[in-house]
């Protein structure tokens, strides 16, 4: 049995769950169990046909087809046409719960779906007792599905900081148990995914991480980690400002990525506004990303650039502006991911990375930053990356940009005759006979001026 979540089926579970399967759903408050069984269901319905029937000890009809349709998920379309039930036995109390069962089986007997959920076998052992659980759990439930080929899904509550799932119990009597838990990195949580048992089935990796979206469950989707055998492109993109194309021999290559590293000031937002704007100009889409300015703060400086960003904005240009702050790297990964998805562009900028990494573990931004260069080598965009740091043209601070990088622009205040000037220098460009010399330049009405 297929879930209908492409990257769970096509990487993590590739043969699907064995039918007539029992698996546990286990995680803490908020990691999403509800919608990862709500999903499989819903995808039943949607996508092969298949009825499904969710069975709640925690949550009332209304309550949970008004959380499913913020989601995207339309239940209540299913029940009216035969396809699903919901049975509400959140007001259950103990003294009645087993005649409650004899319900639940006929139920499941006479309608005969596919994918069940049960939410949660936590409420269930708490009302039955864990002796009477393991029996249903073991001998009815688990005959009863078998016996048409369908797949249940059992949701339990693990206590917060315990390793322990639910009472204990449930995980011994199953087919497959799923884990999905918290992972602290600094200020922020990631969520990962973890199948410590299922029968019949390999798993590759010890976890999978995912985001919760307004889509609901979103695995990162990592890039395949081998570079591409094609040849690399000969063709060169404008950097929008004409002297620093020919200190660069004619520009930046399509598909290459150029880091921009100088102090506050020196200009790097202005370089990238350069670049996206001349290029959506031209024709070409460009996507600019910040992380420190909005996109009103974008704008107006472009126009006090004299940029004329009014003629190309949601036209050939998008502009995109959030905070990183107490979001994963892998969900910074699949929203830029997305937005080169859906615009597929030429030109890309993002501004900056020093954001990122004042919110975000240092080692998963390296790797976000690794399967980040994947995707732009893959969609051939040429792409700007600033960094806020200080750089002497002899070295500059080593990151996981900076070695990914095909080109490093390098800017820096110097003090001369008691006045502060602003010099630039290339201190990496792959492929290109670009200019050793050192360049005076200045941040003018007109933008960047660069000078012999």
């Amino acid at each position: 049995m297929k879930t209908g979540i492409e990257f769970f089926d096509e990487t993590i579970i590739r043969e699907g769950f064995p039918e007539g399967s029992l698996i546990i759903v286990a995680g803490e408050p908020g990691t999403g169990k509800t919608i990862f069984t709500s999903t499989i269901i819903h995808n039943g319905l949607e996508k092969f046909g298949e009825k499904g029937m969710y069975i709640s000890l925690s949550e009332t009809k209304e309550d949970f087809y008004d959380e499913m349709k913020r989601l995207g998920m339309d239940f209540e379309k299913y029940e009216k046409s035969g396809l699903f039930r919901f049975m509400d036995l959140v007001t259950v109390t103990p003294d009645v719960i087993e005649k409650e069962i004899e319900l639940i089986m006929k139920e499941i007997l006479s309608f005969r779906p596919k994918r069940i959920v049960i939410d949660s076998i936590t409420a269930l052992t708490q009302l039955l007792g864990t002796e009477k659980t393991r029996i249903f759990l073991h001998t009815t439930l688990g005959r009863f599905i078998k016996s048409f080929g369908a797949v249940a899904f059992l949701i339990a509550e693990k206590p917060l900081g315990k390793e322990t799932i639910g009472h204990g119990v449930e995980e011994f009597v199953v087919d497959g148990v799923i884990v999905l838990k918290y992972i602290s990195l600094g200020e922020v949580r990631r969520r990962v995914m973890e199948i410590p048992k299922m029968r019949k089935r390999s798993i590759e990796k010890s976890q999978y991480e995912y985001v919760i979206t307004d889509r609901g469950i979103e695995f990162l989707a990592i890039p395949e980690l081998i570079r591409g055998q094609g040849d690399a492109s000969e063709e060169k993109i404008s950097t929008g400002i004409k002297e620093l194309d020919a200190i660069l021999d004619g520009g930046v290559y399509r598909g290459s990525i150029t880091l921009i590293v100088g102090m506050t000031g020196t200009g790097k937002t202005t370089f990238g506004l350069h670049f996206a704007i001349a290029n959506a100009l031209q024709g070409r889409k460009a996507i600019y990303i910040s992380f420190e300015e909005s996109v009103g703060q974008l704008k107006r400086a472009a126009r006090r650039y004299g940029m004329p960003v009014d003629e190309v904005l949601d036209k050939t240009l998008k502009m995109f502006s959030w905070v990183p702050e107490a979001k994963t790297p892998v969900h910074t990964f699949l929203k830029i991911r997305e937005i080169i998805d859906e615009h597929k562009p030429e030109v890309l900028v993002i501004d900056s990375l020093t954001s990122l990494r004042e919110h975000m573990n240092e080692t998963e931004l390296e790797k976000m930053l690794r399967y980040l260069s994947l995707i732009i080598k893959q969609y051939g965009v040429a792409t700007y990356i600033t960094l806020n740091a200080e750089t002497d043209f002899e070295t500059v601070p080593f990151t996981k940009a900076s070695t990914l990088s095909d080109n490093i622009i390098g800017l820096k205040y110097v003090i001369k005759n008691e006045l502060i000037e602003r010099r630039l220098a290339v201190i990496k460009a792959r492929g290109s006979n670009h200019s050793r010399k050192i360049h005076k330049y200045d941040i003018t009405d007109k933008g960047v001026m660069i000078y012999e």
